[in-house]
């Protein structure tokens, strides 16, 4: 019976917390105006200056000549926020992977790839709820994948180059967001 009542005690506690958590839900305008990638991502409020976050993105276009940009990937990040929650500048740490398919010119790359890596940020209020969200970020980028090209020959088959991976240090996020608060 204790441990009833504990359990009890313990979710009443963090059902009222939830309440005065804040949310936000955002879009990447960046994705957007590369390649029309569809994307969304939540983030929540853990204290008064910390939030954690979940992007998804989404890419299943085929375009002319079997031109095509299949992507799905996903990025969590912890930040930091210097004034408050959703306001101001912020540093954030983040980790990510992404599924690919993708091929423009000569050859066709499908493959993972997984990093990691440290941002920078700043929010800008625009509204009650609304905000734009600059953030840029750069670490640790690790690929793997399959190259083949992208025009089949005479045979209708495609050649196989081979299975490259490569370990790599540079941007690993970008982003203009628009944000909107939910209470």
């Amino acid at each position: 019976m204790k441990k009833i009542v504990l359990i009890l005690v313990l979710v009443l506690a963090c059902t009222s917390r939830a309440y005065s958590q804040h949310f936000a839900v955002k879009t990447n305008g960046l994705a957007w105006a590369s390649a029309a990638t569809l994307n969304a991502g939540l983030e929540v409020a853990l204290a008064p200056k910390w939030t954690i976050g979940l992007d998804a993105v989404y890419n299943p276009w085929t375009w002319n000549n079997d031109k095509k940009s299949k992507v799905w990937g996903l990025q969590l990040e912890g930040r930091y926020w210097f004034c408050h929650k959703f306001a101001g500048h912020f540093v954030g740490l983040h980790t990510q992977y992404a599924n690919y398919d993708a091929g423009m010119k000569k050859y066709n790359y499908d493959g993972w790839t997984t990093g990691a890596g440290l941002s920078y940020g700043y929010s800008l209020p625009v509204a009650k709820r609304w905000r734009v969200e600059f953030t840029l970020g750069a670490g640790y980028i690790h690929n793997s994948y399959d190259k083949t090209d992208r025009i089949q020959n005479r045979d209708h088959d495609v050649t196989y180059r081979g299975h490259f991976k490569k370990n790599l240090f540079g941007l690993t996020k970008a982003g203009i967001n628009v944000v909107f608060l939910i209470r």
